[in-house]
Protein backbone atom coordinates (compact mmCIF):
# COMPACT_ATOMS: atom_id res chain seq x y z
CA UNK A 1 0.00 0.00 0.00
CA UNK A 2 2.82 2.53 0.95
CA UNK A 3 4.48 1.86 -2.05
CA UNK A 4 1.29 2.93 -4.36
CA UNK A 5 1.20 6.08 -2.49
CA UNK A 6 4.91 6.97 -3.31
CA UNK A 7 4.37 5.55 -6.83
CA UNK A 8 1.20 7.64 -7.22
CA UNK A 9 3.67 10.67 -5.69
CA UNK A 10 6.27 10.25 -7.86
CA UNK A 11 3.94 10.18 -10.88
CA UNK A 12 1.76 13.47 -9.64
CA UNK A 13 5.33 15.62 -9.20
CA UNK A 14 6.70 14.22 -12.81
CA UNK A 15 3.47 15.01 -14.19
CA UNK A 16 3.92 18.44 -12.25
CA UNK A 17 7.41 19.46 -13.38
CA UNK A 18 6.51 18.40 -16.81
CA UNK A 19 3.83 20.89 -16.84
CA UNK A 20 5.36 23.35 -15.67
CA UNK A 21 7.96 22.97 -18.03
CA UNK A 22 5.82 22.86 -20.95
CA UNK A 23 4.35 26.46 -20.03
CA UNK A 24 7.78 28.08 -19.57
CA UNK A 25 8.74 26.75 -23.22
CA UNK A 26 5.36 27.28 -24.60
CA UNK A 27 5.18 31.46 -22.93
CA UNK A 28 8.58 31.93 -25.29
CA UNK A 29 6.12 31.83 -28.13
CA UNK A 30 3.80 33.92 -27.09
CA UNK A 31 2.98 37.20 -27.96
CA UNK A 32 4.70 38.87 -24.72
CA UNK A 33 4.95 37.38 -21.23
CA UNK A 34 2.63 35.44 -19.31
CA UNK A 35 2.40 37.50 -15.71
CA UNK A 36 5.55 36.87 -14.08
CA UNK A 37 7.02 34.29 -17.19
CA UNK A 38 9.04 35.80 -19.53
CA UNK A 39 7.96 35.73 -23.14
CA UNK A 40 7.90 35.75 -26.56
CA UNK A 41 8.97 39.27 -28.92
CA UNK A 42 6.43 42.07 -28.56
CA UNK A 43 4.52 41.91 -31.78
CA UNK A 44 0.59 42.83 -31.40
CA UNK A 45 -0.15 46.35 -30.65
CA UNK A 46 0.26 49.85 -32.40
CA UNK A 47 3.45 50.96 -33.03
CA UNK A 48 3.97 54.50 -31.74
CA UNK A 49 7.16 55.60 -33.89
CA UNK A 50 7.63 58.53 -31.10
CA UNK A 51 7.31 57.74 -27.19
CA UNK A 52 5.11 60.92 -25.69
CA UNK A 53 7.12 63.68 -24.18
CA UNK A 54 4.87 63.36 -20.86
CA UNK A 55 4.48 60.03 -19.61
CA UNK A 56 1.83 61.21 -17.23
CA UNK A 57 -1.11 58.69 -19.03
CA UNK A 58 1.00 55.77 -17.17
CA UNK A 59 1.04 57.06 -13.44
CA UNK A 60 -1.70 54.33 -12.42
CA UNK A 61 -0.30 51.34 -14.31
CA UNK A 62 0.93 48.82 -12.21
CA UNK A 63 2.70 46.67 -15.07
CA UNK A 64 4.16 47.28 -18.49
CA UNK A 65 5.72 45.06 -20.99
CA UNK A 66 9.32 45.48 -21.90
CA UNK A 67 11.73 43.94 -24.25
CA UNK A 68 15.25 44.43 -25.20
CA UNK A 69 14.86 45.32 -28.76
CA UNK A 70 17.81 43.07 -29.46
CA UNK A 71 16.53 40.15 -27.73
CA UNK A 72 13.80 37.58 -28.68
CA UNK A 73 11.81 37.56 -24.84
CA UNK A 74 9.79 39.94 -22.64
CA UNK A 75 9.09 40.93 -19.41
CA UNK A 76 6.86 41.91 -17.25
CA UNK A 77 7.95 44.49 -15.00
CA UNK A 78 7.33 48.07 -12.66
CA UNK A 79 6.58 51.48 -13.85
CA UNK A 80 7.25 54.28 -12.06
CA UNK A 81 6.59 58.10 -13.51
CA UNK A 82 7.75 60.96 -11.38
CA UNK A 83 7.46 64.68 -13.07
CA UNK A 84 5.96 62.84 -16.34
CA UNK A 85 9.06 61.31 -17.22
CA UNK A 86 8.68 57.23 -17.15
CA UNK A 87 11.29 55.05 -15.35
CA UNK A 88 11.84 51.32 -14.88
CA UNK A 89 12.72 50.05 -11.23
CA UNK A 90 14.57 46.85 -11.14
CA UNK A 91 15.61 44.73 -8.33
CA UNK A 92 19.04 43.36 -8.48
CA UNK A 93 17.97 40.78 -6.26
CA UNK A 94 14.28 39.68 -7.01
CA UNK A 95 14.05 37.22 -9.02
CA UNK A 96 17.18 35.52 -8.63
CA UNK A 97 19.12 35.31 -11.98
CA UNK A 98 17.87 37.88 -13.72
CA UNK A 99 20.38 39.86 -16.15
CA UNK A 100 18.13 41.89 -18.46
CA UNK A 101 19.35 45.10 -16.22
CA UNK A 102 22.93 44.50 -16.60
CA UNK A 103 22.27 43.82 -20.86
CA UNK A 104 20.09 47.18 -20.79
CA UNK A 105 23.30 49.19 -19.14
CA UNK A 106 25.17 48.51 -22.03
CA UNK A 107 22.64 49.04 -24.48
CA UNK A 108 19.44 50.36 -23.59
CA UNK A 109 17.51 49.90 -27.03
CA UNK A 110 13.91 48.30 -25.87
CA UNK A 111 10.58 48.31 -26.62
CA UNK A 112 7.52 49.20 -23.87
CA UNK A 113 4.16 47.99 -24.62
CA UNK A 114 2.13 49.82 -21.97
CA UNK A 115 -2.32 49.22 -22.60
CA UNK A 116 -1.79 47.96 -26.26
CA UNK A 117 0.67 50.30 -27.36
CA UNK A 118 4.55 49.77 -28.32
CA UNK A 119 6.63 52.15 -27.95
CA UNK A 120 10.48 52.04 -29.38
CA UNK A 121 12.56 53.73 -26.31
CA UNK A 122 16.06 53.57 -24.86
CA UNK A 123 16.10 52.81 -21.28
CA UNK A 124 19.11 54.80 -19.67
CA UNK A 125 20.34 53.76 -15.85
CA UNK A 126 20.11 56.36 -13.65
CA UNK A 127 23.30 57.31 -11.74
CA UNK A 128 23.03 60.50 -9.65
CA UNK A 129 21.88 59.78 -6.46
CA UNK A 130 19.53 62.56 -5.75
CA UNK A 131 17.27 61.08 -8.65
CA UNK A 132 17.61 57.60 -7.59
CA UNK A 133 16.61 58.45 -3.75
CA UNK A 134 13.09 60.14 -5.06
CA UNK A 135 12.68 57.27 -7.44
CA UNK A 136 12.79 55.26 -4.22
CA UNK A 137 10.21 56.94 -2.96
CA UNK A 138 8.41 57.26 -5.44
CA UNK A 139 8.71 53.17 -5.91
CA UNK A 140 7.68 52.88 -2.26
CA UNK A 141 4.89 55.00 -2.86
CA UNK A 142 3.66 52.96 -5.67
CA UNK A 143 4.58 49.29 -4.56
CA UNK A 144 4.70 48.89 -0.58
CA UNK A 145 6.91 45.68 -1.36
CA UNK A 146 9.65 47.95 -3.06
CA UNK A 147 10.86 49.06 0.45
CA UNK A 148 12.99 45.90 0.65
CA UNK A 149 14.96 47.13 -2.37
CA UNK A 150 15.11 50.91 -2.51
CA UNK A 151 18.11 51.00 -0.27
CA UNK A 152 20.69 50.65 -3.14
CA UNK A 153 19.31 47.27 -3.85
CA UNK A 154 18.01 48.45 -7.45
CA UNK A 155 18.55 49.95 -10.16
CA UNK A 156 16.59 52.93 -12.08
CA UNK A 157 16.09 53.07 -16.40
CA UNK A 158 14.71 56.26 -17.19
CA UNK A 159 12.78 56.22 -20.49
CA UNK A 160 13.55 57.93 -23.28
CA UNK A 161 12.51 58.16 -26.89
CA UNK A 162 14.81 55.82 -29.30
CA UNK A 163 16.38 57.89 -32.28
CA UNK A 164 16.07 56.27 -35.90
CA UNK A 165 13.47 53.26 -34.49
CA UNK A 166 11.88 51.35 -36.75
Amino acid sequence: MLGRIVKGLVILLVVLVVAIAALFVGARFHDGPLGPIPGGSLKAGELVSQPPADWTFAQEVQEIEMQLAYESTSRTTWVLVKDGVAYIPCSLTQPPGKTWYKKADQNGQAIVRIAGKRYPVTLTRVQDEPTRTALGQVAVGKYPSAARVSSGGAWFFKIEPRTGAT
